[in-house]
């Protein structure tokens, strides 16, 4: 059966063929710029495995000074998922559940676990997303890369979750509507295609958004009035005040916008990242290990035809000589 480039493309994005020798990078023009500079590239390899180096000892040490920390997010999780949810728990607090309703469709079977098993099973899936994101790198990058990853395994949280939902996303819009009903600012995402003027990868994923939002709202309109209500009381809670806030969120907008006027869909990541309304721990760097897949996302010749035609505007009148096509990678 003949497959479109874009899918066979996807195909490559989920599960990368294994070969004898897997590259630094994922993308053409990440290897080509590793060989342009390899000094560059020696000492930024140096200074990651340092960083993961202090990731680890920080992990170490709060795991013996604070071995409540291991699971203390997705235990919020579960004890909101066995009653009837409240928001009455300050943000920042123990056991406070901050998402919206929507989350705890997710969470209900697995909520019929024993905390322990609950636990359990949170904690393998992370690990196992973590080992997807970052499976397209060879090990020297990989591994503190995953390593970055371990505070958020440590807390149970869901930001590698999200990070899978940014990759999914350049596929399947309607993902964004998770970041944007767990972590609300996260979903900046979305305006990826609003960048690309994809109009209607964007009013899909507006639109399920939407959707799930008015279905919950008939099915359990007090839980969801609750949220509402919840967010706009704690929308001064962020610990390093409102207006730094509003100039993160604003720096995120830019460079996704920025990312997609040159398409460079890896830095959708780091934008995430700067959106974050917690950014005071470690923690939300697992966003990080989406850069790989997201930038095996940006490689192919849809981005080079839209460049295309968004940079090279000729005279009307004048013919388009057809080109051989060619690897385009940008």
């Amino acid at each position: 059966m003949v497959t479109s480039e874009a899918d066979s493309r996807w195909n490559r994005i989920m599960m990368p063929p294994r070969t004898s020798k897997k590259q630094d990078w994922p993308t053409t023009s990440g290897v080509q710029f590793s060989k342009q500079f390899p000094l560059f590239m020696r000492m930024a390899l140096m200074l990651a495995w340092i960083m993961a180096a202090l990731v680890v000892g920080k992990v170490i040490y709060t795991v013996f000074t604070y071995p409540a920390t291991y699971g203390q997010d997705s235990h919020a999780y579960w004890l909101a998922a066995q009653g009837e949810l409240s928001y009455s728990r300050p943000a920042g607090t123990l056991d406070a559940y901050l998402y919206s309703p929507a989350f705890l469709w997710l969470m209900k079977p697995l909520s019929w676990f024993p905390w322990p098993w609950f636990l359990a099973v949170w904690t393998v899936l992370l690990l196992l997303l973590a080992a997807w994101l970052v499976w397209p790198l060879r090990w020297p990058w990989a591994v503190p890369l995953f390593i970055y990853c371990l505070p958020e395994i440590l807390v149970n949280n869901i930001y590698l979750l999200l990070a899978v939902a940014a990759v999914l996303g350049m596929r399947w819009p309607g993902v964004w509507a998770f970041p944007i009903l767990t972590k609300v600012t996260l979903g900046v995402g979305l305006l990826w295609f609003v960048g690309r003027r994809q109009w209607r990868n964007f009013v899909i994923g507006a639109a399920l958004t939407l959707a799930i939002v008015a279905v919950g709202y008939v099915v359990h309109p007090q839980e969801w009035k609750a949220w509402f209500e919840f967010l706009m009381s704690n929308r001064e809670g962020t610990k390093d005040g409102i207006a730094l806030f509003a100039f993160r969120c604003s720096v995120a907008i830019a460079l996704v916008f920025l990312a997609a006027r040159f398409h460079l869909p890896w830095l959708v990541a780091p934008a995430m990242l700067i959106a974050s309304p917690v950014l005071v721990s470690i923690v939300p760097v697992a966003l990080l290990a989406a850069i790989p897949r997201l930038a095996m996302s940006g490689s192919g010749s849809n981005a080079v035809s839209w460049s295309r035609r968004r940079l090279t505007r000729l005279p009307r009148g004048v013919p388009v000589r057809p080109t051989m096509n060619a690897s385009t990678d940008p």
